[in-house]
This record gives structure tokens, sequence and C-alpha cells, in this order.
């Protein structure tokens, strides 16, 4: 992907997957609905208002419009164009996905998140524009840190390879949900630790200080040595955040504990023995002159 805006379109359609599974999961047990699909969309939420799914579904279409503007920033399109298009698309989009949502009983199609999610894109957009300057540089950052390697050089690939398979690993099954009493069941591990309510495990602490030995590893094969640590902490805190988005995954004192400590003693490990060798090489050097 050479030009600039492939990267945005890449992102723009995973995100786009990305809501389409989120606000169609589960997916089974569909039926048609009850009622016509526009009735249900204008009228069938008024007894269903929830101050945090307001505050989500806010949030929600951010990258849409972020993602989307980006793109038309990048052909230099005016920008009350850019607003127009990137919120008319942000509307037909939520609104088809609530009307999908009419087909799963476990939704509840909602006029007031088609008007906060057409918001949501705008505020996106809005958000672009001020960014994008910045956008060929964050594109040559990356281009800098990260090796992609080739057919001969596959070591890179499969260092990216272990990273996503780690975060599929710890993310699965991704069942997506922003509600705020799950959250707070994702932390619960944490809290009851806290509480002394259950024990610190040795092995588990062990087990996710070896998988940070992997990440470390792994990631040694595809990062430059300068962007290596703030990628790495990145990533981690990454699928940290996606499990607090996810039912059903937890957040343990062993796992937040195991690889924060295996991370930094890798990291002051490798600089000390680096510091060695450096030290090493120019005493040798001296002696040779």
């Amino acid at each position: 992907m050479k030009h600039p805006t492939s990267y945005l379109i890449v992102l723009l359609l995973s995100y786009v997957v990305f809501l389409f599974y989120g606000a169609l999961y589960p997916f089974h047990d569909w039926c048609l609905p009850s009622a016509p699909v526009i009735s249900i969309v204008l009228f069938g939420w008024l007894e269903h208002i929830f101050l945090f799914d307001i505050f989500q579904n806010l949030l929600l279409f951010l990258p849409f419009g972020l993602f989307a503007s980006g793109y038309l920033v990048l052909h230099q399109k005016k920008l009350s164009k850019i607003l127009l298009m990137v919120t008319l698309a942000s509307f037909c989009t939520s609104f088809f996905i609530e009307s999908m949502q009419t087909y799963n009983p476990y939704r509840i199609p909602s006029l007031l998140d088609v008007a906060l999610n057409t918001i949501s894109g705008f505020l996106g957009a809005l958000i672009a524009i001020p960014l994008m300057p910045h956008y060929e540089k964050t594109i040559q950052f990356m281009k800098t840190a990260i090796v992609l390697g080739n057919k001969d050089n596959l070591w890179p690939l499969l260092g990216i390879a272990v990273w996503f398979a780690w975060g599929a690993y710890q993310l699965y099954p991704f069942i997506p949900t922003l509600h705020p009493k799950q959250i707070v069941e994702t932390f619960m591990p944490v809290i009851l630790f806290l509480k002394r309510e259950i024990p610190f495990y040795p092995v588990r602490y062990c087990h996710y200080a070896l998988q940070a030995m992997m990440l470390y590893f792994s990631g040694k094969l595809f990062i430059s040595p300068s962007r290596f640590l703030p990628l790495l902490l990145s990533f981690i805190a990454f699928i940290f955040l996606c499990k607090v988005a996810a039912v059903g995954r937890y957040l343990s004192v062993e796992m937040l504990l195991g690889i924060s400590s295996a991370v930094i003693l890798l990291s002051i490990g490798h600089k000390l023995v680096t510091g060695i060798a450096v030290n090493a090489q120019e005493m040798n050097e001296a002696v040779r002159s």
C-alpha cells in the first residue's frame, strides 16, 4: 500500500466490520420483526433510554468519522463538503444497522442511537481536520518502526503473527459490550484480591510472564530498536482495553504484574547486556589503538 489513502481505507473498512459485528451480535435466533421496521426504529425505543448508552453512542462513530474524513481531506475536498459527506455516511450506516437490529431480538433499535451516531461521526470528521497534517509523519514513523519482511525474510512476519495470535487468544470469544456492570466485572479479580478475598496465584503469574517474554522476543523480529518499547507497551495496553470491552474477559493481578514485570526486567536486562557489550568493544578498540 504505497498510496497514503490506502491505509485509511483499510482502517475505515475494518472499523465498519467492527461496527456491524458489535451492533448485530449475537448472530442467532433472528426472526421477523413484530411490526414494520420503520415504525420500530422511529418509535420502539422510547421506553429504553439509558444514560450510559447515550455516552457510548456518542463515541461509537468517532473513528468512523475520523477515517472517512481523513480520506476525503487527503483528496483535497472542501471542508463543508467533507463534513456533509461524512455526516450523511454516518447517518446512513447507523440507520441501516438499527434497521437490521429489528430482526435481532437481543437488540433494541433506536432513533436516538441513529442521531447520536450521526453526531459522533460529525465530531470524528471535525477531529480529523487538524490531525491530518500530521498523517504523513505518522505513516513515516510506522514505516521506520516496523519491518514487514519479504519472501526472503519471513522472520518479521512470524513475529507479527505471534502478536496477532496472542491478541486473539486474549479476546476470544470477543463478545462486545460497554455496559457498566460488565466493565466492573472485568476488574473483579483485581478488586477481590485487594479485598483479600482471593489469593495470589504464582503459577498464573508465571504463565503471563512467559507470555510477555514471547511478545518481547517476537517483537524484536519486526520492530526497530528505537521504537520497540513504546510499540510493545502500546500493543499490550490496547489488548487490555479491548478486554475491558469484551464480556467474560477478566483482568487479574497476576496478569497485570506478570506481563509488566517481565517486560520491565527484560528491558533492563537488555540495556545492561548492550552496555556491557559496548564497553567491551570500546576497550578492545582502545587496546588495539
